[in-house]
C-alpha cells in the first residue's frame, strides 16, 4: 500500500516538473527571439512564435511593434529575426508558400509578384532586427557572429536613396526597383 500511495503521489511532482522544464524552455526560446530588438520596452511587448516540426506556434502574444521569430531548434545555427507588424502579410505570406514547398528564390519572386499584382500588402517601408550564429552554437550572446537591420523600402532604387547595390560594410541597397527591396545595414 506504502509503495502504491508514493507512485500517486509522485506521478503528480514528474508532470509538473516536465510541464515547469517546458514553460522554462519557452521562456528561453523567447528570450533569444527578442535579443535583436534594441530596445527593452519593445523587446517586452513583442510577439513571439516558433517553428514547432510543420507548425507556427506562438510562445508569447504581445501588443508592441514587432512580431519575433524565435530560432527553430531543429536548424543548425541559430537565427532570430524581428520585424514590425506591419510586415505581417508578407512575412505570413513567406511561410505559407514553404508550407506548401515553395522556398528560396521561388518563394520571394512569388510574394513579389503578389505586391505587384496588389493581392499582397506590403508597407511603403519597415524595420527588421536579425541575429545569427553558426553551428555549434552555445548560447552564448556575446558569441552571436552577426547582427543585421534591414529596412524594407518597396521598389527603392540606388538613385532614391544614394545607396551602393553591392554588399558592402555599412548600408547598401539590395533588390533595388523591385517589391522586395531592402537596406541592408551591417555593422
Amino acid at each position: 500500500m506504502f509503495h502504491r500511495s508514493y507512485t500517486t503521489l509522485a506521478l503528480p511532482a514528474v508532470v509538473l516538473s516536465i510541464v515547469a522544464a517546458q514553460d522554462a524552455a519557452a521562456q528561453d526560446a523567447v528570450g533569444l527571439a527578442v535579443a535583436p530588438i534594441p530596445s527593452e520596452t519593445e523587446q517586452a511587448s513583442a510577439k513571439v512564435i516558433q517553428k514547432q516540426g510543420d507548425a507556427w506556434v506562438t510562445l508569447r502574444e504581445g501588443a508592441g511593434p514587432f512580431i519575433c521569430i524565435a530560432d527553430d531548434p531543429a536548424a543548425d545555427g541559430f537565427h532570430s529575426a524581428c520585424y514590425h507588424t506591419s510586415l505581417e502579410p508578407y512575412m505570413a505570406r513567406g511561410r505559407e508558400l514553404t508550407s506548401q514547398g515553395t522556398v528560396g528564390r521561388p518563394n520571394v519572386e512569388q510574394r513579389m509578384a503578389e505586391i505587384e499584382a496588389g493581392t499582397l500588402e506590403m508597407p511603403s517601408y519597415a524595420f527588421l532586427h536579425a541575429i545569427y550564429a553558426a553551428e555549434g552554437w552555445s548560447g552564448d550572446m556575446d558569441a552571436v557572429q552577426r547582427h543585421q537591420s534591414v529596412i524594407y523600402t518597396p521598389f527603392a532604387t540606388a538613385e532614391d536613396l544614394g545607396l551602393p547595390t553591392r554588399a558592402t560594410r555599412g548600408a547598401w541597397l539590395m533588390g533595388a526597383g523591385t517589391a522586395n527591396a531592402h537596406v541592408m545595414i551591417t555593422p
